[in-house]
Parts: C-alpha cells; structure tokens; sequence
C-alpha cells in the first residue's frame, strides 16, 4: 500500500549511475579521490618515519649521556684514589674500559678534550698534579657533550659563561 503523504515508493536497488555529477564525470571524481588517499598515505608514511628518526636520535642520545656519565665517574674515582695504589690501578682500569665506550659514541670534539685528559693523566707525575688544568679539561669536556646532547641548552650556558664544579679531593 501507497502512503499518499510521501506519495509512490521508489527502489533504491533499480537505480543507474549517474554519468555526470554536477558537471563532473564519474572518471574525473575518481580520479580526485585516489590521489587523496595516495596523499593522506604519504603524509601518513612521512610521519611515521620521522618519528622513527626522533625515537632512534632519542636512544642515541640516552646511551651518549649513560657514556659521558660513566667517563666523569671514572675521571673521579682517578681523584678519590690519590696515593693508593691498588685504587689507583682499579681506577685506570675503569677509565680504560670507559674510554673504549667512549671512543664508540662520542663526536669529534669531545675526542679531542678525551684525548687531551689522556695526554694530561700520561704527563702526570707524582707531585706534580695540576688540578686546574684536569678542571679545564673536565669543563671541556662537560660542554663539549652538553653541546652534543643538547645544543640549544649548551648555548645559553656558554653565553652565561658557566663554569661546571668537580669534586677535588685534598692531595698530601
């Protein structure tokens, strides 16, 4: 039965595609919508992508700092060990092994200050310990990674001219 309000029932199923649409061709809508997905895809994979970058610049960045923290604790125990000998040798051992981590992660410019601690413990005689040429070298050191780490913070702290404290134990 025929409702007059709404008047005669059409079928939905029995309908043709429209040719044209408002003046546009079927081909020319599809055409539109497949290079929208291809676009939403793109911008999709980009995304994705660089936040692949970010996450593996992140733990990079994690292991460097876990490095550089190790390497100050080294240089300190150095410190700490003074005229003991065992503690002494312990303590080489541990940097040792520290600047072989150290020689994996670093950047250019922390090697050099690396390297210059290194000159500077080879020179070291007994008696003849220079604590604030070891605090330059440390202060290098700290920005050097600081800058590496994080530039924009080593920036602002260069500009202050900030000078970073180590601990020094009394020497005999």
């Amino acid at each position: 039965m025929i409702d007059p309000r709404f008047g005669e029932k059409k079928n939905a199923y029995n309908r043709k595609a429209p040719k044209e649409w408002s003046g546009v061709t079927v081909i020319e809508y599809w055409t539109v919508v497949t290079i929208g997905v291809v676009a939403v895809a793109a911008a999709l994979s980009g995304a994705y992508l660089y936040s692949g970058s970010m996450d593996r610049r992140l733990v990079q960045n994690r292991q460097k700092l876990k490095v550089y923290d190790e390497l100050l604790r080294a240089v300190t125990r150095m410190g700490i060990a003074g005229d003991d000998a065992y503690d002494r040798d312990m303590a080489k051992r541990n940097l040792a092994y520290v600047l072989n981590r150290v020689n994996l992660v670093a950047g250019p410019e922390l090697l050099g200050h690396v390297n210059e601690l290194l000159d500077f413990f080879n020179e070291l005689r007994e008696g003849d310990y220079d604590v604030l040429r070891e605090k330059n070298i440390l202060n290098e050191i700290v920005q050097a990674a600081r800058r590496e780490l994080d530039p924009a913070s080593a920036r602002a702290l260069e500009e202050a001219q900030f000078r970073y404290r180590f601990y020094n134990p009394p020497r005999p």
